[in-house]
């Protein structure tokens, strides 16, 4: 399936800045089920300084603002072709051992909550039955139970304990909580972030976030916990990690006075 993909950014400063610096992981890469067919990002009011990879094979840009100007545009732009592979991605791709995506982090800390829900999962469903699908497809499906899809009610810094104890959240808290859990069952887990197509020519304001685990015999194998489902061909990689502090889409520094607003407009068509 192929992905036409309009991704835009506007930062509207307050004060003309003095210095602003923006980490962008916005650049998918191909991979046996995503091919790149083109891509390019565009700054308007700025300009990209670096243009590399980080520790865990991400694509990552960095950008810093033109001097006298009071806002910044980020545009990146392409075509995306992707097979529907029922939500394998397949061998590990990552320098990194996989045995590090077992570690808790920041925002996917266990607490009481996510303790009790794997506990009484892991009582009712063998870990190696059919290969831990079972009991991972139970996992999300009880996950989305705990926390009911809402927007408002959680933000970025939202750890997977505190959406469990709120029991609302958005896509974020869904993969954190999942990944929390899984790993407490032994499972190497990772976040994924990327694009999530709805229909042709649909505009939104985020990008989506589901869940990897490492199945024995299969490689990554990919879980969607707020819609309940495998990723598909509508689904376009940009970047894993730990959690979402390692595929946050833009981040960065600003230096100056003032507010900024931003703004954020994503436009999908499929071919």
């Amino acid at each position: 399936m192929i992905n036409l993909i309009k991704h835009k950014t506007v930062f509207d400063f307050e004060a003309i800045p003095r210095s602003v610096v923006q980490r962008l992981h916005l650049a998918p890469c191909s991979s046996l089920n995503q091919k790149v067919i083109k891509w390019q990002i565009d700054i308007d009011g700025g300009k990209l300084v670096i243009d590399s990879f980080d520790y865990h094979g991400n694509k990552l840009h960095l950008c810093v603002n033109d001097t006298d100007v009071t806002s910044m545009e980020i545009t990146c732009s392409g075509e995306i072709d992707v097979t529907d592979n029922n939500g394998i991605f397949g061998a590990h791709d990552s320098n990194l051992p996989i045995e590090l995506y077992k570690n808790h982090t920041a925002l996917s800390k266990p607490g009481p909550r996510l303790r009790e829900l794997s506990k009484s999962i892991k009582g009712t469903i063998p870990i190696h039955q059919n290969g831990g699908l079972d009991i991972l497809y139970e996992l999300s499906t009880r996950i989305l139970e705990s926390i009911k899809y809402s927007k408002g009610k959680t933000d970025i810094n939202t750890t997977a304990e505190i959406a469990m104890e709120i029991g609302a959240g958005v896509c974020q808290d869904h993969t954190h909580a999942f990944i929390t859990s899984a790993r407490l069952l032994g499972f190497s887990s990772r976040y994924v972030s990327g694009y999530l197509s709805n229909g042709k020519n649909e505009t939104q304001v985020a990008t989506h976030a589901w869940a990897e685990v490492y199945i024995t015999g299969l490689g990554w194998v990919g879980f969607d916990i707020s819609n309940g489902i495998a990723p598909d061909g509508r689904y376009v990689r940009l970047a894993t990690g730990f959690d979402y502090a390692d595929v946050i889409p833009i981040s960065g520094v600003r230096i100056g006075n003032g507010e900024e607003q931003i703004k954020t407009e994503i436009t999908f068509n499929q071919q």
